[in-house]
């Protein structure tokens, strides 16, 4: 169980962000024709309101979860007590939750009530979400291929039902109800995995839990509370809309940022339990380039070519979200570095007490900002203010990486250059080519199409090592498999 392939595992997750990638790709044009930013901004604030009572219900036990199967991934009665401790404990968070959700709803929404209500489906989500479970058992398979059918599902019901602007309960049900049904079917999956066991004691691990926590009430400041501060300073729900649409297309492209990530959590808690810092090490060296390889033509993708994606993927009414998105694309760099600085290191090897003081501090930064900015340039401020906060997050985690020694900085970044290098001749590149074509769905594919094989030629020029390790793994995964000894040959090019 221990010995799932990391390649393997890797492919149905990225299986899973390019799914979750494209079909938002294919939604978010369709929903800003038939939406005004007006309605868009509502649903995304009364959905940032929701979420506060999400990260209660959830708690920590997400990460603390995942951690603690990845721990116990060979010890099936070890294993099926922690799941049961940490499914009770958030039967009972949720049971509360819900309770004050719904108080919420009927004092404080009245105005939004029947959406509020319907986001209510993501508190209740919290009970039946056990992806924590099967991600720590590196399943990824199953949550990958269920997520994906449901997310079809809600594409197409979408498409069906949602024409025109007063569809919006609807497309707010849809957005919610398919969740949890992908979540339920995950449950036909544990009986294979669990066996009876006696003493449950959903308190037994409360105080790590707690914090990590913590880290993740700060994070929601910096990535939820955006949000509800635009809408408590705007006049009305436009400059929501706008920032809503800018950051969830940034996020889609996050996702195959961090798409390494997820998978290398369990593994990196199991061999940093089996003492092997080595192998640690080498795992996160890969992590970072994987980062900077996704990230930096990404960045530098939305920068050069907002002016024409804007128009065309968005359609009228949303011209602003030109400005925002090149803001936004900084965060796919400093996000990626910190998701491998915390999530990959800091948690795996029981150092949550450090990704709690660097989200902390970005919450603050982010929290400051906000009060001083959003007033007077709304989700232009809300923007800058996301990006100095997720930097110095970034930083902070590498201060203390430094100054404890943990592993060498330097590799981490000095094996970026070809990176920068090639990111930059793209730019370079696109932002010549734009000027020669119109604003239309065909220019913005060749430009996308282009900038992807600039990119990637320089970087075979460079000669950059990981590139050819990915390829050269990705042709030997097409013949049939070689082992000599069984044992796991996974892993990039390190750094030395």
């Amino acid at each position: 169980m221990a010995n799932k392939s990391i390649k393997k595992n890797f492919i149905y997750n990225l299986i899973y962000q390019v799914t979750m990638l494209v079909s938002p790709l294919v939604v978010t044009p369709y929903i800003s024709r038939i939406f005004l930013p007006d309605s868009v901004g509502l649903y995304s604030y009364a959905e940032s309101m929701a979420a506060y009572f999400v990260l209660v219900a959830v708690l920590g036990t997400s990460t603390y979860g995942q951690r603690a199967i990845g721990y116990l991934q060979e010890d099936k009665e070890g294993r099926s007590r922690a799941f049961w401790e940490i499914f009770l404990l958030r039967f009972l968070t949720t049971a509360v939750t819900m309770g004050a959700y719904i108080g919420y709803a009927f004092l404080f929404a009245e105005e939004n009530l029947y959406i509020t209500l319907i986001l209510g489906l993501n508190v209740l989500n919290v009970v039946f979400d056990i992806t924590w479970f099967m991600q720590g058992m590196e399943e990824f398979g199953k949550t990958a291929l269920r997520s994906i059918f449901f997310r079809l599902l809600s594409v197409g019901a979408i498409f069906l039902f949602v024409k025109d602007g007063g569809d919006l309960l609807l497309y707010v049900l849809f957005m919610t109800a398919f969740t949890v049904l992908g979540n339920i079917s995950l449950w036909l999956y544990l009986p294979k995995y669990l066996v009876r066991v006696k003493g449950i004691s959903p308190f037994r691990d409360i105080k790590s839990v707690l914090m990590l926590f913590i880290p993740t009430v700060a994070t929601q400041v910096y990535t939820v509370l955006d949000k509800s501060m635009l809408g408590w300073f705007s006049d009305g729900f436009d400059e929501n809309g706008y920032y809503e649409q800018a950051e969830k297309i940034v996020k889609i492209a996050m996702s195959a940022v961090t798409a390494l990530g997820i998978v290398m959590i369990p593994r990196i808690a199991s061999t940093y339990k089996a003492g092997d810092m080595e192998k640690v090490k080498y795992y996160i060296y890969n992590s970072y380039r994987y980062v900077w390889m996704m990230a930096i033509p990404i960045m530098f993708g939305f920068i050069s070519i907002a002016s024409v994606f804007t128009p065309v993927y968005y359609g009228d009414g949303y011209e602003k979200c030109a400005t925002l998105l090149p803001i936004f694309s900084i965060l796919l760099v400093l996000i990626g570095l910190s998701n491998v600085n915390g999530m990959q290191y800091f948690v795996p090897i029981g150092k949550e007490s450090i990704l709690t003081l660097t989200v902390v501090v970005g919450a603050v930064v982010n929290f400051i900002l906000n009060l001083i900015l959003i007033p007077f340039f709304a989700s232009v401020g809300a923007s800058i203010a996301s990006v100095v906060a997720e930097f110095a997050v970034t930083l902070t985690g590498f201060v203390y990486i430094r100054k404890t020694r943990q592993f060498s900085l330097r590799p981490v970044f000095t094996c970026s250059w070809r990176y920068w290098i090639a990111g930059g001749v793209m730019c370079g590149a696109l932002f010549g080519l734009k000027y020669l074509m119109p604003a239309a769905v065909w220019s913005l594919a060749v430009l996308i199409a282009s900038g992807a094989a600039i990119y990637f030629a320089v970087l075979l020029l460079l000669r950059d090592p990981f590139l050819f390790d990915v390829i050269k793994k990705g042709f030997a995964m097409l013949k049939p498999q070689r082992t000599k000894d069984g044992g796991d040959t996974d892993g990039g090019t390190e750094e030395k």
